[in-house]
């Protein structure tokens, strides 16, 4: 019985579905109000005309790092100050020490996001957009072939940070 408390695979692919949901949902609505493009045609002059709106060229220029920086933030900072995204609320899962009894610290929570911000500056830094995906995929591979046999199911971001993710109704740990 004490198995089904780490039983938190499908919990977790599930809550990291809707986390990047609720997340694509937050970048739609940062750029949602933004012209579609930064350059029009004129065609008087028969010529293409960049657009000198400074909000505009800001989010063209520096927008993949605003909205990389919310997706930092918004993963250690769940982590830090509730042991859990909005997307392990809903699948029923936290995130914990390793001695299961006590919250992770912000080192532990920014040490768990490594990964995730190592992608997010290889992304903002390589205008090749298949190389951070190509990496992306096999982060999610390994972590896969090391959550299976792990009797504890920890990913590599919890072997980094020494911590566990549980099942909220199966532990005795105190919020």
């Amino acid at each position: 019985m004490e198995q089904v408390k780490y039983d938190t695979i499908y919990r977790r692919f599930f809550a990291k579905i809707i986390d990047y949901i609720l997340l694509l949902i937050v970048g739609y609505v940062l750029t949602i109000f933004l012209p579609p493009t930064t350059y029009s045609f004129d065609f008087d002059n028969a010529k293409i005309q960049q657009s000198t709106d400074p909000v505009l060229n800001f989010w063209t220029n520096y927008g993949d790092l605003v909205l990389s920086t919310i997706l930092i933030i918004y993963f250690v900072a769940f982590h830090l100050f509730g042991g859990q995204t909005p997307g392990k609320m809903m699948t029923g899962v936290k995130v914990w020490d390793m001695s299961e009894n006590k919250k992770i610290t912000f080192k532990q929570s920014f040490l768990r996001s490594l990964p995730d911000i190592f992608f997010v500056l290889i992304t903002f830094l390589f205008s090749y957009e298949y190389l951070p995906l190509a990496l992306i995929c096999l982060w999610n591979i390994a972590n896969l072939i090391q959550v299976l046999p792990d009797k504890k199911h920890r990913t590599i971001n919890d072997l980094i940070a020494k911590s566990i993710v549980l099942k909220i109704s199966d532990n005795n740990i105190k919020n």
